[in-house]
């Protein structure tokens, strides 16, 4: 399906003034000029998560654990192997979505149950890392990504899901589960393991596993799961970290990463972050729960989805399980281990003892190339910005020396501007693959994987790809371009909603993504844009409209059709600014927002501005500054039942789903047992702003706490798993206090006020929650005992109740009404 998106004429009198189509108000210029439209062919072909069943699959067991490795331009699968079971599968796929399968990598016995299995690739050889039924580590290897694998170590212990991580100075570290956080081993080669400590940072109040680690623009990322892999609570989180893989890591405040504990789409866990085949994009690999195998655990089903970066911060866009845009192939991709290369697509030049081979087609000013190659004992050069035979740039690699240089061909006149010593060992003689990212100010050169030189990309314009070698022939492979680089791809990529947007990632272009009339000169990301954004305290950026009739556009993919409401991130501090909406270019709603009313601690407050209809499709979405100025970090659509509704009673109505733990009912009172934790839910994760009336009676000697859950999402219960699991609030009442918690997988006191309730009679308690604030009241009081305003509030819910360790607490059933806002 393509989109119809408009590039309009850049007029002297207003740029940026001009709507964004016809349908689009004209503002601040008295001009006719109708926009031009064009097609974006991105999102013409769809596929949807979990994946199918794939060939030879392990029977009755599915996909679990799973990592997916890219190599020479293609990608390997690999999962855990069903219990009992000997030998390790592989499946192999041009583009993330259509795989194959490619075999029974190993079939050492040791590889009976195998957990994790994880592939790099270094110098020459695959090693293979898995830990057979949890039982400590081995370590395989193989001159092939489908093997045969043959081990090379006994077994090094280490618990279990052990990944690698090689940096860019050539150190390497091994990861794995741990019960106090993910513990990191120093390596001093691929099957040589130092001592272990538990990384400060990443850690899930429980077991935590399944880790790995990437390092993007300097930034080392892991992500990690737990706490258990049968849980519907199963979940993703991430650490960043700027000094070392080791650490310490911070944890930024949008996680989990992925979660979901909706009856169709839950036990979400276990990833592996992997380049995209557009050579710029990251894509999460993990596997979701569903049914029961006939010997009792649940099968596995595996999911990929994209994640997209704003600084320090990354996020999934979903987690998703439903049609999606496939990943993005690069603009050019051709492999040159064929007999002859494809003349239409490429020149070639022989001279004596060398030649030169370059595309027909050129990037843009903006590119990530990559080349497969063997070189031999060939010195031989990458090319790229390429203009004509005495005009590029160069990544050379001069095996005698063991050195790669980048340099700059002038007329003529041979110019290094950098070298990297390479190590003595490198095996030339073997694939390597260099990668260049020329960026809107740095071109970055990695080798394998790992940057080499970082420089000024001033030198180095749009142009031609290819090689030029001397004294021999090298083995050429896959060599492709892209016309994205340094997370350009994260702009043009479709955002599902529901879901949460970053302000930064709007469509690339000027009058097709964006359009401002004073262009800002400090902007500290996409500088060429003229937008003005501005390095946010915790590392990712925020994006401002500053003058009316400013505009910025993205591409959605809403998943169904319905109500959504739109939250805002703004500064704390903000004015008031009012903006539309356009969806498709037709206006979708006008909007006032103010953030100078909310007081916090925080620097950003998230608020609920209102709510839009959309329709489920693919659709371009803008916003237009109307008056005053508006800067925010992330735009959030939830979907929303919008009908008002009063429910009396509403615990009579829970399932047997919806109850956890033991509950005792006396005359329409629920107490919990006094040696549990226990919870019941009730209601509708689409309810946002309502008011929950219900009572609570105090024996002459209460302990612990029971109360009300309410805005609850993504609740869980499972033995092996961190008690507070589920997002929402929690207030609690004791034998002296009213305590307000909030509960993100972990638990928070937001706020704690005494209270003398009268013994031995139900007291009313009435729970307001109106956008970010919650108002408690206690015996129909007009004034609150409890008021809080959550800078990052939960928005929506279930509502429920819960017991932790409690005596002579009852709490009666839940009256819940919609409380309805403007």
């Amino acid at each position: 399906m393509a989109i119809r998106m408009p590039r309009l004429s850049k007029i002297a009198c207003c740029i940026g003034a001009l709507g964004l189509a016809a349908g689009l108000a004209l503002s601040g210029c008295d001009t006719t000029t109708k926009p031009e439209a064009v097609d974006m062919e991105i999102y013409n072909e769809m596929y949807a998560n979990p994946f199918p069943s794939l060939e030879e699959e392990w029977e009755d067991y599915g996909n679990g654990d799973p990592y997916v490795l890219r190599h020479d331009g293609r990608y390997y699968l690999y999962v855990s192997t069903k219990d009992h079971r000997t030998g390790i599968k592989a499946w192999m796929s041009d583009n993330l979505v259509d795989w194959s399968y490619a075999g029974l990598v190993t079939e050492d016995p040791v590889s009976t149950g195998a957990y994790a299995p994880e592939v790099i690739y270094s110098n020459g050889w695959f090693y293979l890392y898995t830990s057979p039924a949890g039982r400590g580590h081995y370590v395989f290897r193989s001159e092939s990504p489908t093997g045969p694998f043959e081990r090379i170590s006994e077994n090094v212990g280490m618990s279990i899901d052990g990944s690698v991580f090689i940096d860019d100075d050539g150190s390497w570290l091994f990861t794995h589960a741990g019960s106090s956080g993910i513990v990191g081993v120093p390596m001093d080669g691929p099957a040589e393991f130092g001592v272990g400590q538990t990384i400060p940072g990443p850690y899930l109040g429980h077991w935590t596993e399944g880790s790995m680690i990437i390092k993007r623009n300097g930034t080392y990322y892991m992500t990690y799961t737990g706490n258990h892999v049968f849980s519907k609570g199963y979940r993703i989180h991430y650490a960043v970290s700027h000094d070392s893989p080791l650490g310490p890591y911070s944890i930024p405040a949008n996680n989990p990463l992925v979660i979901s504990t909706k009856p169709d789409f839950y036990g979400l866990g276990h990833s592996s972050t992997v380049m995209g085949p557009d050579l710029d994009s990251y894509y999460l690999v993990y596997h979701n729960l569903t049914g029961r195998s006939q010997e009792g655990p649940p099968v596995r089903r595996m999911n990929i989805d994209r994640l997209v970066f704003n600084g320090d911060k990354m996020e999934i866009l979903g987690p998703t399980n439903y049609d999606q845009p496939i990943p993005r192939g690069p603009v050019f991709a051709d492999r040159l281990d064929a007999d002859a290369i494809d003349e239409s697509r490429w020149e070639s030049e022989k001279s004596e003892g060398g030649a030169r081979i370059i595309t027909k087609e050129s990037t843009d000013r903006i590119y990530t190339a990559e080349y497969n190659l063997v070189p031999s004992k060939t010195q031989v050069a990458a090319l790229f910005a390429y203009e004509e035979a005495n005009r590029f740039g160069f990544a050379e690699i001069e095996p005698e020396l063991n050195r790669l240089s980048l340099g700059r061909m002038e007329d003529g006149n041979r110019k290094v501007l950098a070298t990297a010593e390479l190590p003595d060992d490198t095996d030339w003689s073997k694939l390597h693959t260099i990668r260049i990212e020329r960026g809107n100010e740095r071109l970055r050169v990695y080798l394998d994987g790992v940057l080499k030189l970082d420089e000024s990309s001033e030198a180095f314009g749009p142009g031609h790809i290819g090689y030029r070698y001397d004294n021999g022939v090298p083995g050429l492979s896959y060599t492709a371009f892209s016309n994205q680089a340094d997370g350009s791809s994260d702009f043009e990529t479709a955002k599902p909603l529901p879901g949460s947007m970053e302000a930064v990632h709007y469509l690339s272009g000027e009058g097709r993504g964006y359009a401002v009339r004073q262009p800002s000169e400090t902007a500290a990301w996409r500088h060429s844009d003229g937008t003005a954004i501005r390095e946010a305290e915790d590392g990712s950026y925020s994006a401002a409209l500053t003058e009316k009739g400013d505009w910025l556009r993205y591409a959605v993919n809403v998943s169904e059709s319905g109500t959504y409401a739109l939250d805002l991130s703004v500064k704390a501090d903000a004015g008031p600014a009012t903006f539309k909406l356009f969806v498709d270019d037709q206006k979708a709603g006008s909007f006032k927002i103010d953030g100078s009313h909310n007081a916090s601690s925080e620097p950003w407050v998230k608020i609920r501005v209102g709510s839009l209809k959309l329709e489920k499709g693919l659709h371009s979405l803008a916003i237009q500054l109307d008056n005053g100025q508006l800067e925010w970090k992330t735009m959030d659509f939830e979907l929303v039942d919008d009908q008002a509704f009063k429910i009396e009673r509403l615990l009579e109505q829970a399932s047997s789903e919806d109850v956890h733990g033991r509950w005792n009912e006396t005359a329409g009172s629920y107490a919990g047992a006094a040696d549990a934790d226990a919870k019941m839910y009730g209601g509708s994760r689409l309810w946002s702003d309502y008011r929950i009336r219900t009572t609570v009676t105090l024996g002459d000697d209460p302990s612990g706490q029971a109360g009300v859950l309410f805005r609850v999402t993504n609740e869980s219960d499972f033995r092996d798993q961190v008690s507070d699991s589920l997002m929402g609030y929690f207030l609690a009442v004791t034998a002296t206090k009213l305590e307000l918690y909030k509960h993100n997988y972990d638990s928070e006191l937001l706020q704690s006020i005494k209270v003398e309730l009268d013994r031995n009679k139900p007291v009313s308690l009435r729970i307001e929650a109106i956008h970010g604030t919650i108002r408690v009241f206690v015996e129909d009081g007009e004034e609150p005992v409890l008021t809080y305003d959550d800078p990052q509030a939960f928005m929506q819910g279930r509502v429920g109740i819960r017991s932790v360790h409690a005596e002579q607490i009852g709490l009666g059933d839940l009256t819940v009404e919609s409380i309805g806002t403007k």
